[in-house]
């Protein structure tokens, strides 16, 4: 079921109308758009749907808005294996787009900013002062403010911004899918971000929007067949065969779970009624009543929560399912709660002053026992069809990084201590040494005291020079050294010295 014209058309009476100038929309140049100012885009912010003007553009000129999408991107030509992380992983912290609806990214920002990093990008280097003074103002801690410059069209960053992909020797790139909207300057952020920070980016030629894919961090993904749908800036010729293949190469995915998405949502995504908790847990959107939500929603929830109650994760274990209220649909918008960010130890909620808002809060607290759980009123963007979800990407941490610090040494027993912080917990941490000119030795290091620290004892003799380095093995077959790139590079001690 796909969403009709007609709806969108009464939906878009919530939003600003917007024409095509004031869009930035040039439908002489195809799949172009003007620039627009900050003022004028924090007045009249795009819509998280196709507006009328630019699903009028897509339907005259569907050729050439697929052509705006493919046709740069990069291969990959080596032989490393990749996996995706799941949003409940570690982050450095999240990016948000300071492109409107700035009341609530304050708030979401501030939140953010006391543990993580905040990316905030702006348009230009003049936003800076006015964003940070606002924030700051709010109690957002400055140390943990990052400002990124990049012109974009919209708020919407889950859509356009960057996935992550985790190679097998540890090192973390970026994915950058095609937004699903003919919206070039959100396209181009993920990699520009990569450049920005030196991080490897891989541009594919797939259209689909970040907030219609939920990855489980052990090689299964799920998304609504929205992805397939031309009416939201799918592509049709796309199969299913092609898409896991794209999800196995760069995401390192075995199953694609593909559920059935919502009607007259203005978006289809499977983030507005689906959310995953950590690597076993669901929770799914439940109306109380079949009349609460458009036509066949509820059955489309029910559906989806047996279906994914019935599947298992990448690593063989069953999901279980939660289910969360959905908040009665309301002058043609739908309400989710499911729409949330994590964030380290943060939970994120939309809330609407519902009377079901304390019992939603408390799904995720009774999953998330420890975790920050706060509401955030998300009463003024939902009516663009999204909510906290919609406009945040995290920006993911390193897989894994190994440190060390040479230890004084004499005769006899010696600890040499490595600090490995991972996404996950090793499963094997080794100290490989040698004396000078002699065999290569693997000692297995045991945890020491202090949390993510392990430790080897060697007996050395005095006045012998030993080289050596650690490596690290997670469960999903990445790997880290210290030094990086080690076999090559390499520590020296003399014992004794």
């Amino acid at each position: 079921m796909k969403v009709a014209i007609g709806v969108c058309l009464a939906v878009s009476l919530l939003v600003p109308t917007l024409s095509f100038a004031q869009l930035g929309f040039d439908p002489a140049n195809p799949g172009r758009l003007f620039t627009r100012s900050l003022a004028q885009k924090v007045a009249k912010p795009l819509g998280h749907g196709l507006t009328a003007e630019e699903r009028e553009y897509i339907e005259n000129n569907f050729n050439d808005y697929l052509a705006t999408k493919y046709g740069d991107a990069t291969r990959i030509r080596d032989n490393k294996t990749r996996m995706a992380p799941a949003e409940y992983e570690k982050a450095d912290g999240c990016c948000f787009g300071w492109q409107g609806y700035t009341s609530l990214l304050t708030q979401l920002i501030s939140f953010v900013s006391e543990s993580s990093t905040a990316y905030v990008v702006v348009d230009r280097e003049s936003d800076i002062d006015y964003a940070k003074k606002r924030l700051l103002q709010a109690g957002a801690k400055e140390e943990n403010l990052e400002f990124v410059v990049k012109y974009l069209n919209s708020v919407w960053m889950r859509d356009y911004g960057p996935w992550w992909t985790y190679t097998n020797d540890g090192e973390r790139e970026i994915i950058d899918l095609d937004y699903n909207r003919p919206r070039p300057h959100d396209d181009e952020f993920p990699s520009a971000l990569g450049r920005k920070y030196n991080i490897p980016s891989h541009v594919l030629d797939l259209i689909l929007p970040g907030g219609n894919l939920i990855l489980d961090g052990h090689g299964v993904a799920i998304m609504t067949d929205v992805t397939f749908d031309p009416s939201q800036g799918g592509d049709p010729n796309m199969s299913v065969e092609e898409m896991e293949k794209f999800m196995k190469d760069y995401f390192g995915c075995k199953k694609v779970i593909i559920l059935r998405d919502m009607h007259q949502d203005g978006t289809g995504h499977v983030d507005m009624f689906c959310k995953l908790l950590n690597d076993t847990t669901f929770i799914v959107g439940r109306y109380a009543n079949p009349s609460d939500g458009a036509p066949g929603n509820a059955e489309i929830l029910d559906e989806a929560a047996a279906r994914l109650a019935s599947e298992t994760n990448g690593k063989g274990e069953p999901f279980k399912v939660f289910r969360i209220p959905m908040p009665p649909r309301k002058w043609g918008t739908t309400y989710t709660y499911t729409n949330s960010l994590i964030c380290n130890n943060k939970v994120l909620v939309p809330v609407y002053g519902h009377p079901t808002e304390e019992e939603a809060l408390n799904v995720y607290r009774k999953v998330l026992p420890g975790y920050d759980v706060k509401g955030f009123d998300c009463n003024n963007i939902i009516s663009a069809n999204g909510a906290i979800h919609c406009i945040t990407k995290l920006f993911m941490a390193d897989p894994i990084e190994l440190n060390h610090e040479t230890p004084e040494t004499a005769a006899g027993t010696n600890t040499f201590t490595v600090k490995v912080d991972s996404s996950d917990l090793p499963q094997k941490v080794e100290m490989h040494w040698n004396y000078q000119g002699g065999e290569v030795q693997k000692v297995d290091c045991v945890p020491g005291d202090k949390p993510g620290v392990y430790q080897a004892d060697l007996d050395l003799e005095d006045g012998a020079k030993i080289n050596y380095w650690f490596s690290a093995d997670l469960e999903r077959g990445i790997k880290g050294t210290f030094p990086k790139g080690s076999g090559s590079d390499r520590l020296s001690v003399t014992v004794g010295q």
